[in-house]
C-alpha cells in the first residue's frame, strides 16, 4: 500500500550554514577502539606509521571531518606526556576507566599523524579529573606553541618544527557521573574548568573551548554557563539513545520519536545556556561530542547483526535532527566510530562496514558540498506515543509537558522526516528524506518554492533492505549499503520505499531573489 506525502522546500528561505563537524567521531582508549585496530604496528595491514590501511580508508569514506580523542571516561586519570617520545620509553599505566593497562604507544603526536591521514580535524579532550590547570595549559603549548618555550621546543625536539593546530579542546569528560574518576559538582566543576579555561586561553588565545554539559540537567549547564561564558564556545552533552536494551520490534514506533527528542534535549540545553549568560544571542553552541543509538557493550557489540536496518534508520534520523538545530549545534561525535557500537567492526583480515556506516557516508558526502539549511514543512502521516521514555536506562523522563508529572502525555511525530540544504550560489540542492513506516510506501509531492528545480536531471540515493531487520555481517557485508536509484524522481513526485533512507541532488535552474 503506497500512501501520500507533500514536501515544501523554501529554496529562497536559508537560514545558517550547516557545519560539517556534525559528521565528526569519536575514538577512546578502551577496549580494541584503537588498539589492535585502528593503531596495530603488529598487523600485515599496518601502513608505516603502524595504522591499520583499511581503517583509514574507512575513515576517509565517511568524510570524517572531525575526530574527539582520548576520550572519555579514560581521559579523566590520562596524562599526555606519558605519551610522547620513544614508545619503548613511554611507561605502562592502569587504565582505572576501563580497568585495563595502557603502554601509550598511541599517543598526541600519533593521533595527529592519524587526523592527517584521514583529513580530520583534531579535538582534545583535557583530563579534568585527576590533572591539573597547569598540565592542560603545557599540552596546548606542546601542540601549537610557535616560541622557544619549554613545551613548544619537547615538540620541535620530537621531530615536529610546524605546531599541530590544534582548535578544539574539552575541558574534561562527564564530569557530573559518579562512574568518573574525580567527579564533582556543578558548583565545583564550573570553579576548576575556569581555571582551566584561563591557563589554556594564555598558551594559545584562538583555541575553541567546548565545556562539560550534561544533557539531563539544565541546572548543570545553567551553572557552567554563568561562570564560564566569557571563555568557551560550546557546552558538550551526551546521550545514547536505547541505552544497553535491544531495538525490538515491539518498541519502533518509541524508537523513531528519538530525533524529536533529541531536539528537544538540545532545546532545553541551549534555554540553559542562554539562561545562565543572560543573552539571547549568546554565541555558546551545544555540542553532542558524544552520542549513538547504543550504549558500549563489549559483549553484545561482538554481534554485528545487532547493527540493523532499523538502527540505521534511527542514526539517519539523529543526524538530521542535528542538522535542523544547525544553527546551535556545529559539533557532533558519533561515539564511537571503531568497534564496540562503532560504524565499522575491524577483523583480523578485514573492516567490515556495519549498516549505519551506509549513513555517514551518504549524508557526509552530500552535504558537505550542500551546507546552506532550507527550511522545509512536511504533510504526512503521524503516529502518536507517550513521550515519557527509558532511552538510557536511567528512567530519565523528558519534562517538557506543562504538568511535568504527566505520565501519559501524548506527542506525535511524523513517519516522513526530511531536511534540506543549498550550496552556496544557490545552483544545487540536497534533500534527505527518512520514510520510518514498516509497512508502507510514500509518494510524495514536491514542491520548491524560489527555486526551478531540474528535476530530469536530479541523482538519486537509497538506503533500503527489504527486510528490516537486515545487517551487514562477513558473510554478507553489502545487505545494506548506499546504491544509485532511478525512476524513482519524475515530475516533481519521489517514490520512498518503507523503512528506507533517500537522498537526492538537483540543479536549480533558478533562483528568485525577490
Amino acid at each position: 500500500m503506497t500512501k501520500s506525502a507533500k514536501l515544501t522546500i523554501y529554496a529562497d528561505h536559508t537560514r545558517n550554514k550547516i557545519s560539517k563537524n556534525i559528521f565528526g567521531h569519536f575514538m577512546e582508549h578502551s577496549a580494541d577502539v584503537i588498539y589492535g585496530s585502528v593503531y596495530d604496528p603488529d598487523s600485515p595491514m599496518a601502513d608505516e606509521d603502524g595504522f591499520r590501511k583499511d581503517v583509514i580508508q574507512a575513515l576517509k569514506g565517511v568524510h570524517v571531518p572531525m575526530l574527539r580523542y582520548p576520550g572519555g571516561n579514560f581521559v579523566s586519570n590520562y596524562h599526555w606526556e606519558d605519551g610522547i617520545g620513544k614508545r619503548e620509553l613511554r611507561p605502562k599505566k592502569c587504565d582505572y576507566a576501563w580497568t585495563a593497562e595502557d603502554d601509550n604507544r598511541m599517543g598526541t603526536a600519533e593521533f595527529i599523524k592519524l587526523c592527517e591521514k584521514t583529513g580530520a580535524e583534531p579535538y582534545l579532550c583535557v583530563n579534568m579529573g585527576s590533572g591539573t590547570a597547569e598540565e592542560a595549559m603545557n599540552w596546548v603549548e606542546f601542540c601549537n606553541g610557535t616560541g622557544d618555550t619549554k613545551y613548544a621546543n619537547m615538540r620541535k625536539s620530537l621531530g615536529y618544527e610546524e605546531p599541530f593546530h590544534v582548535k578544539y579542546w574539552g575541558l574534561g569528560n562527564e564530569m557530573y557521573g559518579d562512574w568518573q574518576f574525580g567527579s564533582m559538582s556543578a558548583q565545583d566543576y564550573a570553579k576548576k574548568a575556569l581555571d582551566f579555561a584561563k591557563a589554556m586561553k594564555w598558551a594559545d588565545p584562538s583555541i575553541e573551548l567546548v565545556a562539560c554539559g550534561y544533557d539531563l540537567g539544565s541546572d548543570w549547564n545553567y551553572e557552567v554557563a554563568r561562570v564560564l561564558k566569557p571563555l568557551i564556545d560550546h557546552v558538550a552533552i551526551h546521550h545514547y539513545s536505547i541505552g544497553y536494551g535491544i531495538f525490538t520490534d515491539e518498541d519502533y514506533d518509541q524508537c523513531m520519536y528519538i530525533p524529536d527528542y533529541i531536539t528537544k534535549l538540545t532545546e532545553v540545553a541551549r534555554a540553559s545556556i542562554v539562561s545562565g549568560t543572560n543573552d539571547a544571542l549568546t554565541n555558546i553552541k551545544v555540542a553532542w561530542d558524544e552520542w549513538n543509538t547504543y550504549a558500549w557493550d563489549f559483549e553484545k557489540d561482538r554481534d554485528d547483526t545487532r547493527f540493523t536496518l532499523k538502527n540505521t534508520i534511527l542514526t539517519a534520523g539523529i543526524l538530521h535532527a542535528f542538522i535542523r538545530s544547525s544553527d546551535v549545534v556545529e559539533i557532533a561525535s558519533y561515539s564511537p566510530f571503531v568497534n564496540v557500537c562503532g560504524a565499522i567492526s575491524v577483523k583480523k583480515d578485514h573492516v567490515l562496514k556495519r549498516a549505519q556506516y551506509s549513513v555517514f557516508e551518504l549524508l557526509s558526502k552530500i552535504f558537505g558540498v550542500c551546507d546552506s539549511y532550507v527550511e522545509t514543512r512536511i504533510e504526512s502521516e503521524q503516529f502518536e506515543l507517550p513521550e515519557v521514555i527509558d532511552y538510557s536506562n536511567r528512567m530519565a523522563e523528558a519534562k517538557f509537558a506543562l504538568d511535568a508529572k504527566s505520565e501519559k502525555r501524548m506527542v506525535k511525530t511524523s513517519y516522513i522526516d526530511c531536511v534540506a540544504a543549498m550550496n552556496e550560489d544557490g545552483t544545487k540542492m540536497a534533500v534527505s528524506l527518512i520514510n520510518k513506516n514498516l509497512d508502507k510506501d510514500y509518494e510524495v509531492e514536491l514542491s520548491v518554492l524560489g527555486s526551478d528545480p531540474a528535476w530530469n536531471q536530479a541523482l538519486c540515493f537509497q538506503i533500503y533492505h527489504p527486510d528490516f531487520n537486515a545487517s551487514n555481517t562477513s558473510e554478507e557485508p553489502e545487505n545494506v549499503i548506499v546504491k544509485a536509484v532511478k525512476d524513482i524522481l519524475q515530475a516533481g513526485k519521489i517514490h520512498l520505499d518503507r523503512h528506507s533512507i533517500t537522498v537526492f541532488t538537483v540543479g536549480l535552474e533558478k533562483k528568485y531573489n525577490d
